[in-house]
Formats: C-alpha cells, sequence, structure tokens
C-alpha cells in the first residue's frame, strides 16, 4: 500500500512482545491531501494486550525523499524569508525548506564542488529566495548536517539538513531585496542576529534545528 504510493517503508511494525506497539493491519488510508502527506490508520496491540488505533502521517513522495531544510549563506549573512502562515494567521521568519530529490543521492555535475544554483535537485527550496538572485548565483560549499525527526509522535519524515554558502552579484541581489513578491521578504542576518532571535521571531522547528546543527559547523558560517 506504502509503495503504490510512493511512501517509505516503516522499518519495523513493532513487537508486541517486546514492549512495544506492534501494528496488525492498514484500517483506513487518508490520502486526500495527498500532494502534500498521507495519514494511515492502523490496528495495533499495546503494550499489556489492548488493542486500539495509532495514525501515522507520511510526507508526500517520502519514498524519493523526505525533504530538505537550508541554511543558505548569501554573501557572508544568513537569509531569513519572512513570510505569511495561514496555519498560524500570522507573519513568520523561515529559513527555506521543501521537498525534491534528496541532494546526497542525486549527481551535480559529478561532485559537489563549484556548481550553478539552478543545477541544486532541490532547486525548488530556493523559490522563495527568488529567480532573480538565483540565476547569477555561484555555490562555494554545501555542507550535510543530518537528519531530524519532524516529530517522532505522529509523523514518519526525518528531513535532511545543510549548511549552502553562495554569492551573488550584490546590485541582483539589491534588485531582489527591494522588489520582493507579495507575501515573500527575504532579509540577511549576521549570526550573532540569529541566533538572538532563537526563541523570538525565529520560532518554527525547522529553522531552529537548522541553526542548532549549523552551530556545530562554526567554520562553515559567517562570522
Amino acid at each position: 500500500m506504502l509503495t503504490e504510493r510512493n511512501l517509505k517503508a516503516l522499518p519495523k511494525l513493532g513487537d508486541v512482545d517486546k514492549g512495544e506497539i506492534e501494528l496488525t493491519a492498514v484500517e483506513e488510508v487518508l490520502d486526500g491531501m495527498s500532494r502534500f502527506h498521507t495519514d494511515v490508520r492502523f490496528k495495533c496491540i499495546f503494550p499489556g494486550g489492548g488493542t486500539g488505533s495509532f495514525q501515522i502521517r507520511w510526507n508526500a513522495n517520502s519514498a524519493v525523499s523526505d525533504g530538505a531544510v537550508f541554511l543558505p549563506i548569501i554573501n557572508g549573512k544568513v537569509a531569513v524569508v519572512k513570510q505569511w502562515r495561514p496555519t498560524m494567521g500570522r507573519w513568520t521568519y523561515e529559513v527555506p525548506r521543501g521537498f525534491g530529490e534528496a541532494l546526497d543521492k542525486a549527481k551535480v555535475n559529478g561532485q559537489y564542488g563549484q556548481i550553478k544554483i539552478a543545477d541544486l535537485p532541490l532547486n525548488n527550496l530556493f523559490r522563495e529566495l527568488g529567480e532573480e538572485v538565483k540565476k547569477g548565483a555561484e555555490v562555494s560549499s554545501i555542507v550535510f548536517l543530518g537528519n531530524v525527526a519532524e516529530n517522532t509522535g505522529t509523523h514518519t519524515a526525518m528531513p535532511s539538513f545543510y549548511i549552502v554558502n553562495f554569492k551573488v552579484d550584490e546590485d541582483v541581489l539589491e534588485q531582489r531585496l527591494k522588489g520582493a513578491e507579495e507575501g515573500i521578504k527575504v532579509q540577511l542576518w549576521t549570526i550573532d542576529k540569529v541566533k538572538s532571535e532563537l526563541g523570538g521571531k525565529l520560532n518554527d522547528l525547522h529553522t531552529i534545528g537548522a541553526v542548532a546543527l549549523a552551530l556545530k559547523h562554526m567554520s562553515e558560517l559567517p562570522r
């Protein structure tokens, strides 16, 4: 059932004899929003012998990738995107994220090295930074930070996290930041400002996770 929907398999269904919740059968598939995610309700046995249901969410196309979160560094500063989130009913400040082919499974001109931003298999992540920025951008480094579980209580997703360091022509960048699309605005922050806003303006877990992982790689961050 998961394979038919291009969703990744669970590594284990659980063993109640070992104190685990054991999934025994598919009860219902809720894929009305399958463009974004699919929920599956399983019949299960709980430790102690009780039976019931357990619902799990898969990201769309998770057999290919759980998506990725980027900490983009443009001309020595961290790019933060201000955008309206209907789920929150307010503006948020985030680093870009999205879905696509897993970068660590893709060939980018046969190597990582110097590449054009348009060659990135996860190019859709950078739509938030604008076409004007992408057109002339030169990537100097891509650092894989690890995979982080999105929500271990409800979700199978473990997105990949990256630092991407690149340069953009200053004139092009200025044009982009002045002419941001309605509802989207890119801001360039120093790493000190980023750290000072953790738990403040930066309060979504993807962004906080990206910053926390990135701080382990200080040599890759702007000073």
